[in-house]
């Protein structure tokens, strides 16, 4: 009974107080077509560097319609290194480069699933009050879910919605430093402004 008046309650507060990444889902896939290049270079990018680098550093990225910023490479020179190896790539080994499970899609998506299935199970445990071991037997089969799907989800977002490989040449027209986002970006941060056909 106690949890039947609650339940629409939590559900109000779980989706105000999501409400910020909700409107971030539909920003991130309503990406045009120049943002999704580019943020496919900017993968590209950096793992190129982590290839020849090792994955020691903390470095990030963040796409633009007119290039991309990235934080964490100590010089320009790495990153026209790093982009020319990722240009040099087939089609194959471009798309294996640039889909990644270091990028903020793959937080997305487990945020989503995250917020779904406890929205379901609210709902499901309101209008039929189960046992104890069926509780415990669907917020396990919620974490095993939520495990199992964000890397495989958010490869698939990547592919589909986020990252683009529709170029034939793309080149770097200047690398400049900028300041950084503090709490988000370390070490320098360079914005890469590109030119893509």
């Amino acid at each position: 009974m106690l949890a039947a008046l609650l339940t629409p309650w939590l559900a109000c507060l779980l989706i105000f107080l999501n409400f910020p990444f909700i409107s971030g889902i539909i920003q991130r896939l309503r990406l045009t077509p120049q943002k999704r290049r580019n943020h496919a270079l900017e993968h590209g990018t950096i793992h190129c560097f982590f290839h020849k680098h090792g994955q020691k550093k903390k470095v990030s990225g963040r796409a633009k319609t007119d290039g991309f910023r990235i934080a964490g490479i100590h010089s320009t020179k790495e990153i026209r290194e790093a982009f020319s190896e990722f240009l040099s790539l087939d089609k194959q080994e471009k798309w294996n480069m640039a889909i990644s499970n270091r990028c903020g899609s793959i937080l997305v998506i487990a945020q989503g699933i995250g917020i779904i299935s406890l929205l379901t199970a609210l709902v499901f445990f309101s209008f039929w009050q189960p046992s104890p071991p069926t509780v415990a037997l669907t917020l396990g089969t919620q974490l095993l879910l939520f495990l199992g799907c964000r890397h495989p989800l958010g490869r698939l977002l990547q592919k589909h919605r986020l990252l683009s490989l529709d170029f034939e040449d793309a080149k770097i027209l200047d690398i400049k430093q900028v300041d950084r986002i503090p709490l988000i970006e370390n070490g320098p941060v360079y914005f890469v402004r590109t030119h893509v056909q």
